[in-house]
This record gives structure tokens, C-alpha cells and sequence, in this order.
């Protein structure tokens, strides 16, 4: 039977006295005053006993009892068993404010919350209930974790997830201002409570999602390459990767050049890493393309503006031969980092691939590592929203070849065809000519540019303005 003055707490928490009392909840009085007293009933009888002193807040358990779930026998009701969800609470009396409103197949962890997530939960004494009751559990169809919306309420929920399974959990999340169903019911009403649980969404599952979890669509952004003839059918894109390839010795770097130069004409900033390429060269090829003028009229002066430009736009990444911390993608992918965050590279350059110190795992093809690499550079350009451009040496050709080496003629892996949101070719089936050939061999779908033909575009380079021009010949 209940003290008056326990009626009046329970009812105060906007929860039928009466509801409390078929539960069992009764006062007890001993030495230490009146405690309010919840039983632990499994199967019909009572295991445990849960005493709060309302005046002080003062909690005990049965010295020496198990830990079992409150209201444990809502497991075994028939309606769970067609699949009815059950409820868990943080708390008894959030299990009460949701058996309040109408919900009977509720339960409510013995112990409260941890402070933070357990890190080997199925080892944990806390949570030796759930080994007690497991063949229960085990036939429940769905949980809604009500658990609290503090840090350790959400931890109590992460746990729980992990020892009951995440796809069949679902979580509450509550109004502004209240922490737990007991006080949704106090502040806002029965309503809002059964809403509240009613509108619990599933627990994430990492790699699985609806459409409701992706962010909008981002606006996607176009620079232009600066090279003239490649305009419509390839874009400087964040977020993208684009595979730059060609045989060695035929003015790739040139290519990269102008389209750099570009993108620091319109005050972006790029990041390079030109492992073949020493730095006066790449310098004064850049410098060259932002002055357009033949290399004489370089060589009189230099333009101050251009100067500083490249001084502001341009970081580096750059490691001598005599080094000991060998650049591997990790090492690499953090220096990107931090020219896209201290420095405000909107493009990153890699010239060339195989360069990197490649570091496989143990018993990991380079076919699986080209893919894991190809990975990680596509996360990071969608990541910090950079143009992640590769070049990438192809496989030597065949005697008497004469074509351009596209995706899959690169060395390593099909995954450089199939990898990148662009692929791109320089070619000169001539080396001792000045006319070439551009070649857009990949545009995934969606994304604007298209393929060239067959022949490629016919460029040449105009040495008078050190720009790119398309080839009548």
C-alpha cells in the first residue's frame, strides 16, 4: 500500500497512483525512515526490490539480489510474441509515463546509465540481465530505446543496440527542454509522450540508409580547365576525382600547367606534389602560362601581381631524396589535409602515382590496394570538396603502337578505369611534333562533360601565348 505523501509524488510526475499500485509499488518503513519500494517480479515472483527515499533521493537495491529487467514479463506477453514492440526505459518511472498513456509492453533497465559506452558491453557485469532474460529478448521483434537524451542515456542506447542487435532497435528523441519520457509527460502532456514513441526512428546501421539520412544535393560547382578546346567536355570539379594519364616525355606537365595556372588566375588555391618534376622547372612552366607569352619575353621580367599569386595560391608538397619518413598515401593525404585547411587549396595534383611509397597490406594484391587507394582519394575529394586530380603512368606500349593509352592501359589495376569520376589523356603519336591529342575517356554518369570521339580533340601548343589551341591539321 502507498504512504499519501508517495501517492501525491507519483501523481505530481503526471502518473496514475493507481497504475503504481498494480505494479506493485508500495511504501516500506524501517530504521532509515519511508521508501517507496518497486519490485523485481520475473515469472510471478519477486526477485528484486528498488527503494527510493522521495524527501532525499535516495536509492538502494536488495543487498546480494540479481539484476533483472523491471516489468521483465511484458517478454512473454502473447502480443510481443506476434511481434508487439517493447519499450526500454532508463528508468522506472519513464516505463510508468509510458504505460500511462497506453502502452503496456514496457521494461526498464535495473541500474540506470554508464558514463560512457562500454567498450566490450557483453562482457560487462552491468548487463547481466540481459543474459538472464535472453531467450525472451531474443524473441522480441522490435525495441524503441527510450532510454535518456543526456550523454549517458545515450550510451546506455548504444550498448543496448550492440547486445540486442541494431537492426532491431529504434530510438526516441524528445521535445526541447526534457531529457526523458517522465518529463515530456510532465511538461507537455500524455499526447506528446505518445507521440514521442510513436515517432521513433530506426537505429543507424553503418553503411545502411533511406534516402531521408543523405544531406541535399549539393550545387555542384564547374571551373573551367583553361585549355580552350576541352571546353563542354571537361570541368575542374570539387568533390571529384579525375585520372590524368599519357606516356612519359610528351608535355603532360604542360597540360597541368595550364590548367593549374588557371585555377590560380581565378584565385584558387592548388596544392601539388610534383615528385618527377623539379621545382624551377614546375615553377617557371606555371609562371608561364599565367604571363601567356613566349619564353624570351619571360625570361626579360617578371610580373609582380603573377609573383605574388603564386606565392599565395600555390602550396607544394615536396620531399627530398635524403628524407627518412617515406611518403605513402597516409602521409600524403595528410599534408593535402592541411593545404586544404591552413592554405585553402580548392585542387590537389599528384604527379605521378607511382611515385608514393605504395604500402600493401599483408596479403593484399595491388589490384585490392589500387582500389583501397582510389578509395580513400575519392573520400577525401568529396570529403573537403577539393578537384583531386592523379596522373598516372600507363603500361609501356606494345612495338608498333601507336594509340592513346586510356584507363585500363594504366599500370596496377582496371580500377584506373573504373575508379575516378574523370579520366583524362594527353597523346602524341609524333614526340618530336607539337601537335596532340586530348582524349576524355571517362565522364561518369550525371556529371556534366562528355567523352571525345574516337580521334580525341587536336590541340598543338602556341608558343607565342604558351596556351593550348585547337589543331586544324
Amino acid at each position: 500500500m502507498l504512504h499519501d505523501r508517495h501517492r501525491d509524488w507519483i501523481e505530481v510526475r503526471g502518473i496514475s497512483a493507481e497504475l503504481a499500485e498494480s505494479l506493485g509499488l508500495a511504501t516500506v518503513k524501517d530504521r532509515d525512515g519511508y521508501w517507496l519500494t518497486v519490485p523485481y517480479v520475473e515469472q510471478g515472483k519477486t526477485i528484486n526490490h528498488k527503494y527510493r527515499q522521495t524527501s532525499e533521493k535516495r536509492h538502494r537495491m536488495d543487498a546480494g539480489a540479481p539484476l533483472l529487467l523491471w516489468n521483465v514479463d511484458a517478454l512473454s506477453h502473447p502480443d510481443v510474441l506476434a511481434g508487439s514492440p517493447v519499450i526500454i526505459t532508463e528508468g522506472e518511472w519513464d516505463a510508468l509515463a509510458a504505460m500511462t498513456v497506453g502502452f503496456e509492453h514496457v521494461v526498464s533497465v535495473p541500474n540506470g546509465a554508464p558514463a560512457e559506452q562500454t567498450e566490450a558491453p557483453e562482457t560487462a557485469k552491468r548487463y547481466e540481465f540481459i543474459w538472464r532474460n535472453l531467450s525472451q529478448l531474443d524473441q522480441v521483434k522490435t525495441f524503441i530505446l527510450a532510454t535518456d537524451g543526456d550523454a549517458p542515456g545515450r550510451a546506455l542506447a548504444a550498448d543496448l543496440a550492440s547486445l540486442l542487435g541494431a537492426d532491431r532497435c529504434r530510438f526516441v528523441t524528445y521535445p526541447e527542454n526534457c531529457k526523458d519520457l517522465n518529463e515530456v509527460l510532465m511538461l507537455h502532456g500524455q499526447q506528446v509522450v505518445m507521440k514521442t514513441i510513436n515517432g521513433a526512428k530506426a537505429y543507424p546501421i553503418a553503411g545502411l540508409f533511406s534516402l531521408s539520412d543523405f544531406p541535399p544535393d549539393r550545387e555542384l560547382t564547374c571551373w573551367p580547365t583553361g585549355i580552350g578546346p576541352l571546353e563542354g567536355s571537361l570541368f575542374v570539379i570539387p568533390g571529384t576525382l579525375t585520372v590524368f594519364t599519357g606516356f612519359a616525355n610528351i608535355g603532360k606537365s604542360t597540360v597541368l600547367s595550364s590548367i593549374i595556372a588557371k585555377q590560380i588566375e581565378e584565385g584558387r588555391g592548388v596544392c601539388i606534389a610534383p615528385f618527377e618534376t623539379d621545382i624551377r622547372i614546375l615553377r617557371d612552366s606555371i609562371r608561364q602560362c599565367l604571363m601567356r607569352c613566349p619564353t624570351y619575353e619571360m625570361r626579360k621580367g617578371l610580373n609582380p601581381a603573377i609573383e605574388q599569386a603564386m606565392q599565395d595560391k600555390l602550396s607544394i608538397i615536396y620531399q627530398s631524396v635524403d628524407e627518412d619518413e617515406e611518403m605513402d598515401l597516409d602521409r600524403f593525404l595528410d599534408l593535402c589535409r592541411v593545404a586544404v585547411v591552413r592554405d585553402g587549396a580548392k585542387m590537389i595534383v599528384l604527379d605521378p602515382w607511382n611515385e608514393l611509397e605504395h604500402k600493401r597490406r599483408r596479403d593484399e594484391t595491388e589490384t585490392e590496394y589500387t582500389n583501397r587507394a582510389l578509395r580513400a582519394m575519392r573520400r577525401f575529394a568529396d570529403r573537403y570538396q577539393v578537384a583531386f586530380w592523379v596522373v598516372a603512368h600507363p603500361a609501356k606500349p606494345m612495338p608498333g603502337a601507336s594509340g592513346a593509352p586510356k584507363g585500363y592501359q594504366i599500370s596496377g589495376s582496371a580500377a584506373w578505369a573504373n575508379k575516378p569520376h574523370y579520366g583524362l589523356t594527353y597523346h602524341r603519336r609524333d614526340p618530336s611534333a607539337n601537335s596532340g591529342e586530348l582524349h576524355v575517356w571517362k565522364v561518369k554518369q550525371g556529371l556534366p562533360g562528355k567523352k571525345t570521339e574516337q580521334g580525341g580533340i587536336k590541340v598543338s601548343l602556341d608558343f607565342r601565348t604558351w596556351e593550348f589551341v585547337e589543331d586544324a591539321a
